[in-house]
């Protein structure tokens, strides 16, 4: 649906554009929110790593490190079957949702 599809109605043009504000205001929450988890993704990596090893990390150890986590999870995440999970719990959300 977009806003042409309502024609000339103003109050649900209107409404429409609300729709597409708060859309993108979530849309934004939701990419913090991603990588505050990515965050403790690295975190949890980092934690790990070092306790390997008495000898403190350094900054491009770190970096390296990171980079390596990062990529695995979203590798991970972008696994046919991760995607299909995500799908199918989204609908039955969705569903629970429309019910309410």
């Amino acid at each position: 649906m977009t806003e042409r599809d309502y024609g000339s109605d103003p109050e649900k043009t209107e409404k429409y554009a609300q729709t597409m504000k708060t859309s993108h205001s979530d849309l934004e929450t939701l990419r913090m929110e991603l990588r505050d988890l990515m965050v403790k993704f690295g975190l949890r990596a980092l934690r790990l790593y070092q306790t390997g090893t008495p000898v403190p990390l350094q900054s491009v150890e770190i970096s390296r490190l990171l980079k390596y986590e990062l990529d695995n999870a979203i590798r991970d995440l972008s696994e046919e079957s991760n995607i299909e999970a995500i799908i199918k719990q989204t609908k039955e959300e969705w569903q629970k949702q429309q019910q309410k």
